[in-house]
């Protein structure tokens, strides 16, 4: 369950009527004061939620939202309470942060079961489209930065940050692979796009397939965003509920901050970004699961499947272990390898735009992203990858 404690929202929220001491106003949020962990009575407030969904609910695990903005100076950190609280429920529940700093101690420190990297995401995205607007100006495309951010864990580990200018990150050797949480989209990353668009919109299905098989062939924890294990159609489009006053700025708010999109400097561009408030708006964001039988879609269907499948029986692939994993750039191949004794897994993704020449040593194909012919006499087609098993 995804929770927000580092904020209550613009609207509705009246725990500061009831006591001012829930707020502080040494710390500032996008909707005015922060919560405040000094206060025993919001501290109170937090875990006691947090038990009611994993205790009473029934949940396995909490999703806690923008950890960077949760201020705590106590010890422990709230954060740690919370790992602590969700540990000793039987069975073992999980906690993961979705935090912006790359910073290792939310899992080595404060125990946390793991946390978003998403310069993975960015990495790929970047690679695949080419855009450079927003965050993803900080990343370059190609499989060299895309190969060290998969042996590292995370890009950034303490390089000033374009998009910041400050330096962000830091060595995460410390964190096993599960405790990194990869996706190739989420509902952030969609969501906030302007016209809510998939990464199987942005980019052909071939190279979508591509990239999936290597989320999947990853030691790391998969993060599967609602319908891409079929490539859905349907947009995930910002909506929203407000009153009318409220709603009112938020329509206009969500088109102004697009002005600084190459896309969507022209005024007029801009005009057609959907109306959070509109009920079409949430309408059209609704999955249609009966294209899962469609072939285009059953076919990463199928791939998504077959992968999850030797995540949980290959024995390579089964093994959360980093020592095991490799990665290197050839070029616009990715070169990845999973080992474990004397047996080897190699995933080969091609970013090029034409077929590539690719020597897995020697194994026999074990999948392919796209049709059989994207593998032939040692060649690797464009936008495909391909896994190969090696024995001794």
């Amino acid at each position: 369950l995804d929770v927000v404690y580092n904020h209550f929202g613009p609207s509705g929220n009246y725990l500061g009527a009831y006591s001012p001491e829930y707020f502080t106003s040494a710390h500032k949020t996008a909707w005015g004061d922060a919560p405040s962990f000094d206060s025993a009575y919001l501290r109170a407030y937090v875990l006691d939620n947090a038990r009611y969904w994993l205790d009473e609910m029934g949940f396995d695990g909490l999703r806690l939202d923008a950890t960077h903005g949760m201020e705590d100076a106590a010890s422990p950190h709230v954060l740690e309470e919370l790992a602590l609280l969700a540990h000793a429920l039987e069975p073992r529940r999980l906690v993961f942060a979705e935090d912006e700093r790359n910073d290792p101690s939310l899992v080595t420190k404060h125990g946390l079961d793991g946390v978003w990297a998403d310069d993975f995401h960015h990495a790929v995205r970047v690679t695949l489209t080419g855009e450079q607007d927003g965050c993803f100006a900080a990343y370059r495309p190609g499989a060299s930065d895309l190969a060290r951010t998969i042996e590292r864990g995370w890009l950034y580990e303490g390089q000033t940050y374009a998009a910041s200018g400050r330096p962000r990150g830091a060595r995460a050797d410390a964190l096993d692979a599960a405790s990194f949480v990869y996706c190739i989209q989420n509902h952030d990353q969609v969501g906030n796009r302007a016209l809510g668009a998939r990464l199987s919109h942005d980019v052909a299905l071939d190279a979508y397939a591509a990239v999936s098989m290597l989320l999947l062939f990853l030691p790391m924890t998969p993060l599967l965003f609602m319908g891409q294990e079929w490539a859905a159609t349907a947009p995930f489009l910002f909506f929203t509920d407000h009153d009318a006053a409220l709603g009112e700025h938020v329509s206009r708010g969500r088109r102004e901050e697009f002005k600084h999109f190459a896309a969507f400097q022209d005024p007029e561009r801009r005009a057609v970004i959907p109306d959070p408030q509109a009920v079409t708006t949430f309408e059209r964001s609704k999955l249609s699961w009966s294209e899962r039988g469609e072939p285009a879609h059953a076919r990463i269907l199928d791939l998504y499947r077959a992968m999850l499948a030797l995540r949980r029986d290959d024995p390579v692939l089964a093994s959360p272990s980093r020592a095991s994993l490799s990665c290197a750039a050839e070029g616009s191949i990715l070169r990845v390898v999973r080992s474990r004794g004397d047996e080897s897994r190699v995933l080969a993704v091609s970013f090029g735009g034409a077929p590539l020449p690719f020597d897995p040593g020697i194994g026999a194909t074990c999948l392919l992203s796209s049709a059989p012919g994207a593998w032939a006499g040692g060649v690797l087609a464009p936008s495909s990858a391909a896994l190969f098993t090696r024995r001794p």
